[in-house]
C-alpha cells in the first residue's frame, strides 16, 4: 500500500553500489507496517545501515538490507496471529510479511511484536473510523491541457481532532496503492465550515524524480485512497514528506529523525481507516 516502501523509497535501488562503513556500526531494524479496516496486516522489515559511495568488491548491495527470518505478531487484544513473509516484487525489497486471519477493525487497537536476531521491538495503534470522500473531481491543470488535476472533499468531524492521508493506484502502471505526493493533512488546515477539500498528487517515485509532475494524463484511471490514520501516522508522514522534498534519506538523515511509534527500532505502524474513489481522466 505505501511507496516504494517508506523504508526505501529515497534510498538509490539501481546502479551506484554502497559499502557499509567499519565495523562497529549497529543496524537498526526499520519497521514499514500497516492494517487497513477490513483487510489483513503487513509488514516490511529492513535493517539501516551506513553507506559511502564506493566502487570495490566489498560492496553491500541494498537488496541485502531486508529480513526475512523474523518473528513478526500481530494483535488486537485478544486475538493474535503470526505473520507470514514471502517475496512480493511490487515492493522494494521484495520481501514482506502477511497476515490471513485478523482483520482490521475501524476502533480497535492493533500490537505489533517483531522478534529478530535476539532483539524485541513493539508498537501499538488504532484504526480511526473512515471517512467518506464526499466528491472527486477533475480539471485541466495550468501546465497544460492534456495534464489533470484530481481533487477530493469530506466532511470532517468538528467534535475530534482529525488527520488524513491519501493513497493512489493509477492504472495502467501501478500495482499497489503509493502516497499522494504532500498528501498528509490535519484537520488544522480545514476551514471553519468543515468541509475539507484536498488535492490529489501523482506519486512521486524514486526512479521518475527528474521528470516528476503531480498531474495525471488522459487515460489514466486514478483510484484515490483516502484515509483517517491516527496522530502517530501523521506525525511519521509528515516528517516523511519534510525529507522527501528535502531530498534527505529518512532514515540516515544528516538534520532530522523521522519521528517513530517503534520501540526498539525506527519506522512506523500504522491502522487506516479507508474509503476508495475511482475517476477516469478523459482520452
Amino acid at each position: 500500500m505505501l511507496a516504494v516502501t517508506a523504508v526505501s523509497l529515497l534510498v538509490c535501488s539501481c546502479e551506484p553500489k554502497w559499502k557499509a562503513e567499519g565495523t562497529v556500526y549497529q543496524p537498526q531494524i526499520a519497521v514499514e507496517g500497516w492494517i487497513d479496516e477490513g483487510l489483513f496486516a503487513n509488514v516490511i522489515l529492513t535493517q539501516s545501515m551506513r553507506f559511502n559511495y564506493e566502487d570495490d568488491s566489498d560492496n553491500v548491495e541494498l537488496a541485502d538490507i531486508p529480513i526475512r527470518w523474523a518473528k513478526v505478531t500481530v494483535s488486537d487484544g485478544e486475538n493474535e496471529e503470526i505473520l507470514v513473509g514471502r517475496m512480493d516484487s511490487r515492493y522494494f525489497p521484495p520481501f514482506i510479511y502477511t497476515g490471513s486471519r485478523l482483520r482490521g477493525e475501524a476502533g480497535r487497537k492493533y500490537i505489533l511484536k517483531v522478534e529478530y536476531s535476539g532483539r524485541t521491538l513493539t508498537a501499538e495503534t488504532t484504526i480511526p473510523e473512515p471517512v467518506p470522500i464526499e466528491d472527486i473531481g477533475i480539471e485541466t491543470s495550468e501546465e497544460s491541457d492534456t495534464l489533470y488535476s484530481v481533487n477530493i472533499t469530506f466532511l470532517d468531524d468538528p467534535g475530534q481532532k482529525n488527520y488524513y492521508k491519501v493513497f493512489t493506484r493509477v492504472t495502467p502502471g501501478d500495482t499497489r496503492y503509493l502516497p499522494s505526493f504532500m498528501g498528509t493533512v490535519s484537520d488544522e488546515a480545514i476551514s471553519s465550515d468543515h468541509k475539507g477539500k484536498i488535492s490529489v498528487n501523482r506519486a512521486l517515485k524514486q526512479l521518475d524524480v527528474d521528470g516528476y509532475t503531480p498531474f495525471f494524463k488522459r487515460g489514466d484511471t486514478v483510484e484515490v485512497k483516502f484515509t483517517q490514520i491516527p496522530e502517530e501516522g501523521f506525525r511519521f508522514w509528515s516528517d516523511y514528506e519534510d525529507a522527501l522534498t528535502s531530498g534527505d534519506n529518512i532514515f540516515f538523515p544528516n538534520t532530522v529523525n523521522v519521528r517513530s511509534n517503534i520501540s526498539g527500532g525506527l519506522g512506523i505502524w500504522c491502522g487506516y481507516g479507508t474509503d476508495v474513489r475511482t475517476v477516469i481522466i478523459p482520452k
